[in-house]
């Protein structure tokens, strides 16, 4: 356990206070924001739907002395929000403008998200791995436990402090946006062992996620294409009993769900620990078959500090149609290295480094990579949704094991459109200081609109072409892209 940081670190953001927001609902209209304040009395909670003039007041949906110090916390919990839209806040009338965006009810658009979990030791590691996430502009960040390292002790509350500053100084978007939280909880959220114990040993867990009945198991839904299924391995409430036949009923439910991900703290294949671990064998008893059962392709783990990803296992062998498992909670913490970890029958990759990962939405597949501290990309690979089949983004094999060596441009989508598509390529490397470009022309080659124009990392890479603001006619156009003397083209379609 590492020492405490200081209890009332200087705050930071909007006036004296530490602002943080986290989803335990449904993600398109609905968000709590919350902040930490020396003062006990913050005024008012205004926003501002962009487009409209008029600030509004939201009353303080919880107020409360957070445990271990002197300070206030203040949340709002704000419901009847337009889907897919953006907002301003901000606390009291003079206080600075803060920004977050409501998800898109419909999967019309790629939608990405970062996961990771045992977020906070040190602020150097932490601080360089947020950084990187917030490049990706996710919508959101699944974190599966092990926060601040805490111990669900008061007297560390300081370190919860530091760990919501750290975020909200440099988990912010290119557009200026929080990145909320959905919160899954860990060993080091509670007192004791960590495992087995009353909600009663985890204070600044329920005291910062506001989680009613303090049930530590719930599913956030988000439009109809997107589940995650939040789970607790054994912290507070067994992995068998209530939880599994809750488990059981929220998978069978969702099974018309295209995106359906699992993630809680110890993982069912470990990359550390031993396969024997008591609690990771209850995760493979009890979970791993309804995981099977219902369709499930890709679950979060975490709590070993390594990066890994298995190979699609089911019925404990591989299997093609099984379910890949990534993880191992390495975000902010010292890594952890098993010199026989490559001779694990089930892990398709397994290293040292710092990371997280990254989820990219479509509506027939899914992008999944890795980034490590300097944002180098540590694995690739690309999922389609197996029912019904369905086209593959990239033109990749599903679960591709090696990361491609080739430039990847995909076809827009949707195609034909309008007013809107997506077009996703992929970079096998950073194209350092040689710029990527993307140009739309009509069929005369003659050059109507430059979309990309910029140096970028390796990796999956998503833009928006939308002709709402331009006089384009129906018909047949290209788009071309440039990477280090590499050219690529498609057709599309657009029909008015």
């Amino acid at each position: 356990m590492p020492a405490a940081a200081s209890q009332e670190g200087a705050p930071a953001g909007s006036g004296n206070s530490i602002v943080y927001a986290y989803f335990l609902e449904d993600p398109t209209s609905t968000i709590r924001i919350s902040w930490i304040s020396e003062a006990t009395d913050i005024g008012d909670f205004q926003y501002l739907k962009n487009g409209s003039e008029e600030w509004k007041e939201q009353p303080v949906t919880r107020e409360t002395v957070i445990p271990g110090s002197q300070r206030t916390l203040f949340e709002v919990h704000m419901r009847g929000l337009e889907p897919g839209s953006n907002y301003e806040f901000r606390i009291g009338s003079d206080g600075e403008p803060m920004r977050f965006r409501t998800l898109p009810d419909e999967l019309d658009q790629p939608v990405q998200f970062v996961t990771g979990g045992d977020l906070y030791l040190s602020d150097e590691l932490m601080t360089s791995m947020s950084r990187v996430a917030a490049t990706r502009d996710p919508y959101f960040a699944v974190i599966g436990g092990d926060w601040a390292y805490a111990d669900g002790e008061p007297k560390n509350v300081g370190r919860w402090f530091r760990l919501f500053e750290i975020w909200q100084q440099h988990m912010v978007t290119s557009d200026g946006y929080l990145v909320p939280f959905i919160p899954a909880i860990g060993n080091h959220e509670l007192q004791g062992t960590g495992y087995l114990q009353t909600p009663d040993k985890a204070p600044l867990y329920f005291t910062f996620f506001d989680k009613p009945g303090k049930k530590t198991y719930y599913a956030v839904d988000i439009g109809e294409y997107l589940s995650i299924i939040v789970l607790d391995s054994q912290h507070i409430a067994p992995v068998d009993g209530p939880q599994k036949q809750w488990l059981s009923e929220a998978l069978s439910t969702r099974q018309h769900i295209p995106h359906v991900f699992p993630v809680y703290h110890v993982p069912a294949w470990p990359s550390f620990r031993s396969i024997t671990h008591t609690y990771s064998s209850l995760v493979r008893q009890h979970w791993v078959p309804l995981f099977e059962e219902n369709g499930v392709a890709l679950s979060f783990e975490n709590h070993d500090h390594t990066f890994k990803r298995t190979k699609p296992l089911r019925n404990n062998q591989v299997d093609p149609e099984g379910v890949v498992y990534i993880g191992d909670g390495a975000w902010g913490v010292p890594t952890r290295k098993d010199e026989n970890a490559h001779n694990r029958w089930y892990l398709e990759k397994v290293t040292d480094d710092h990371h997280f990962w990254e989820i990219i939405l479509y509506p027939e597949s899914r992008v999944v990579q890795a980034f490590n501290q300097q944002g180098g990309l540590l694995d690739f690979f690309e999922q389609t949704i197996r029912e019904p089949r369905a086209r593959e983004v990239f033109g990749l094999s599903d679960s591709t094991v090696d990361l491609p060596d080739r430039l990847i441009l995909s076809q827009n989508y949707p195609n034909p459109f309008n007013p809107a598509t997506t077009i996703s390529f992929y970079l096998p490397e950073d194209s350092g200081n040689t710029n990527v470009r993307l140009d739309v022309f009509d069929v005369y080659g003659q050059r109507i609109t430059t979309l990309l124009n910029a140096p970028l990392r390796a990796g999956a890479h998503t833009v928006t072409f939308d002709i709402r603001d331009s006089r384009l006619a129906s018909g047949t156009y290209v788009y071309r892209l440039q990477y280090r003397g590499e050219t690529s083209s498609r057709k599309m379609q657009i029909v008015k």
